[in-house]
């Protein structure tokens, strides 16, 4: 009977030991190092990832010239509304006792100019000197116009820049402002220049006469120049991750079947709505436009003049808000998010040399919809069939997934899903992890090896790398 009673106490000890040791085995946060069955995995390449806008645009002008003069002082117009012309080509003839008095007006608007071009020359210079005295402690420029020695206040209401805006970006749009002071003053030499000598309104510059306007005394040709534009309407989401000098593809398609692909650069992003502009008008014209949202035109110089299509035509525009080079790209719920001090909140799981789970922190740069490219696939050409004499180009995908199936399956739909692309310190073909919580330094398994086998290798097998093979730990 002792003995039976003693049996049964150790019997649940021996219970209770396993049960323990079973829970603290199996629980997901258990600090007993486990081994994990590794399941889905990717073997790291780098590459250069980006991340798209894409929008419906419209072919515009790029910047349109309006040329002025008093009524009193046309004696006749001699062009209409949608005229092409070409540069030098007249617009208007002027009176004969018209002239000296717009001769007058023209040298005025000339000191006007000279005169704001020196002073923005002057602050353009005073920042740069700014600039490289500072010394910022991060990447970003921290040195903020604000020497009221150097800035002019007025002017820099005029320009709509304030003097918090930080120095390389104040530096770029008062560079815009002297390109457009410059332009400014070679039209209004061009207008002095015509006038003295055939006492006519010519056009500086081939386009198509836009409009003729009459308010009051004055009277305004518009001339639109055969350099095109995009112009495409964004909203406040956008507009934080379009910048002035990003690349983009413009594509325009005349008829159902023609297309052209051109290149293109955003040259400008307005801040203000755009409801009032003409082309906006066009564009509602093709596209449904929810009138609740506040949008924003952003310019963009296409590489091409596209002379063969007119203003207004309709085009799609790729903007490329996003470029990073030595990147990984994965799923995004493979990104492990986990507070670590001094190195960061993100991470992915990957395997080490050893076979154990790494923690490694990575930079997030973006997220977006789209897929995980498959792996490459082998041209394998038959035994009995000759190889052609051409070269095949095989291209290496950002990330290569590794398949294990033992059947080919048929990829019906291209499904899009959630992927992240981010940067850190992985070496190429290291083993990237899905996100399944794990213990760090853990060992992993598998029961089948990660990488096929390549048959041609076999022969190079001999009895001894077998028998280190099995007697290896």
């Amino acid at each position: 009977m002792a003995r039976t009673t003693k049996f049964k106490i150790w019997g649940a000890i021996a219970t209770l030991f396993v049960v323990i040791n079973g829970y603290l085995l199996l629980k997901n946060n258990d600090v007993i190092p486990k081994s994990y069955y590794i399941g889905d995995v990717q073997y790291a390449v780098s590459g250069v990832h980006t991340k798209e806008l894409d929008k419906e645009s419209i072919l515009a002008t790029s910047n349109e010239m309006r040329l002025a003069a008093p009524v009193q002082a046309i004696d006749k117009v001699l062009v209409k509304r949608g005229d092409a012309v070409t540069m030098q080509q007249e617009l208007a003839s002027y009176k004969s006792d018209a002239v000296e008095q717009e001769r007058k007006k023209l040298e005025i608007e000339r000191k006007a100019y000279e005169a704001e071009l020196k002073e923005l020359e002057q602050i353009l210079s005073a920042l740069e000197r700014e600039s490289s005295s500072a010394r910022p402690s991060t990447a970003t420029d921290s040195t903020t116009i604000g020497d009221s020695n150097i800035w002019n206040l007025n002017l820099s209401l005029e320009l709509g820049i304030e003097q918090n805006t930080p120095t390389a970006e104040g530096k770029a749009m008062i560079r815009r402002h002297i390109a457009e002071t410059e332009r400014q003053l070679d039209i209004t030499d061009s207008l002095l220049t015509q006038l003295i000598s055939y006492q006519t309104l010519a056009t500086p510059v081939d386009g198509v006469v836009g409009d003729i306007q009459q308010d009051g005394d004055t009277i305004t040709f518009v001339i639109y120049p055969s350099s095109k534009s995009v112009a495409t309407y964004i909203d406040e989401a956008q507009w934080q991750r379009v910048e002035v000098g990003q690349r983009a593809i413009i594509i325009v398609r005349a008829g159902e079947e023609e297309e052209s692909t051109v290149e293109g650069i955003v040259t400008e992003k307005q801040a203000i709505p755009a409801e009032e502009s003409m082309w906006y008008q066009e564009l509602l014209k093709y596209e449904k436009i929810d009138p609740a949202k506040t949008l924003y035109e952003v310019q963009i110089q296409p590489t091409d003049l596209l002379t063969d299509y007119p203003y207004g035509e309709k085009v799609a525009v790729t903007i490329t808000t996003d470029e990073v080079f030595s990147s990984f790209k994965v799923h995004s719920d493979w990104i492990i998010h986990y507070a670590v001090p001094d190195i960061g909140n993100t991470h992915i799981y990957t395997l080490g040399y050893d076979g154990r789970t790494r923690l490694t922190p990575v930079d997030i740069a973006f997220t977006k919809l789209g897929q995980v490219d498959a792996p490459v696939e082998e041209v394998v050409i038959p035994e009995d069939e000759p190889a052609e004499e051409e070269i095949i180009e095989e291209k290496t995908p950002a990330i290569q997934t590794v398949d294990f199936s033992t059947e080919e399956e048929e990829v019906i739909d291209e499904e899009l899903y959630d992927v992240t692309v981010f940067t850190g310190a992985i070496d190429e073909n290291t083993i990237l992890l899905d996100g399944t919580a794990r213990n760090i330094y853990a060992p992993t398994f598998r029961p089948y090896p990660l990488q096929k086998y390549e048959w041609e290798k076999v022969g190079e097998i001999t009895w001894r790398d077998i028998v280190k093979f099995i007697a290896q730990p």
